[in-house]
């Protein structure tokens, strides 16, 4: 009696050591599996250039009206529904303005190439901050340009719905004569930003100064990704 006692007592620790090995394996698996999610998810916040999350300013941009190079009316409600990549340059502009769209080209290639979402629906507008020079057929001839991106946009005014919207954008600009040409000869100096919006209208990140095309566009890729 004592002898079977003994081995259904060691029947029972051998399947209480089975069922303890079972449960820490299980739970095991269970925290290598969320470790492995919680890689990914700091992998792809990592992965998320820093000028992507902090500079969605609500107070820059706002309603304006102006028209196209096509003489038609467009305003802000105009392109809600797609996003939306803004500079403000003018056609007189010798050399910044062309390479800052150049730039924008070519970081809307990349943002293609790193795997963006519907980076096609991106709407890239050129807002003249020229507005006694560049009309809208100067404007249609310019932005067809090679080397800008396709579909540009361009956008002119009066100079009150230029100036509204400019300081909508918190965009400064003034006329310059340079020494020695003649008054009709002037430039436009300006703030160089590229303003991204969302379908929503509203401000998702901007890139200023001299940006690398190729960080822009992982950029836009990454917001692309999370519903531009």
């Amino acid at each position: 009696m004592v002898l079977n006692g003994m081995k259904q007592q060691r029947k029972t620790n051998r399947f209480k050591l089975l069922v303890i090995g079972l449960v820490l394996g299980v739970t095991a698996s269970v925290a290598s599996v969320l470790v492995m999610a919680n890689q990914a998810d700091t992998a792809n916040t990592s992965a998320m250039p820093d000028a992507c999350n902090s500079r969605a300013f609500a107070e820059i941009g706002g309603p304006f009206s102006l028209v196209n190079q096509d003489n038609v009316a467009v305003t802000d409600r105009t392109l809600l529904g797609k996003p939306a990549f803004i500079y403000f340059g003018f056609t007189y502009c010798p050399d910044i303005c062309p390479m800052s769209l150049q730039t924008m080209s070519l970081a809307l290639e990349e943002a293609k190439i790193a795997g963006g979402k519907k980076i096609e629906e991106i709407q890239p507008i050129l807002i003249s901050i020229d507005p006694e020079r560049d009309t809208p057929a100067s404007l249609k001839t310019y932005v067809t340009s090679n080397g800008f991106p396709e579909r540009l946009m361009g956008l002119s005014g009066s100079v009150q719905q230029v100036t509204a919207v400019a300081k909508a954008f918190k965009v400064s600009f003034r006329k310059s004569v340079p020494e020695g040409s003649p008054a009709k000869d002037y430039v436009m100096d300006h703030t160089s930003i590229f303003y991204l919006l969302g379908r929503d209208g509203k401000l998702r990140t901007f890139f200023s100064g001299d940006p690398d095309p190729k960080q822009m566009g992982q950029c836009i890729a990454a917001l692309s990704k999370s519903g531009l």
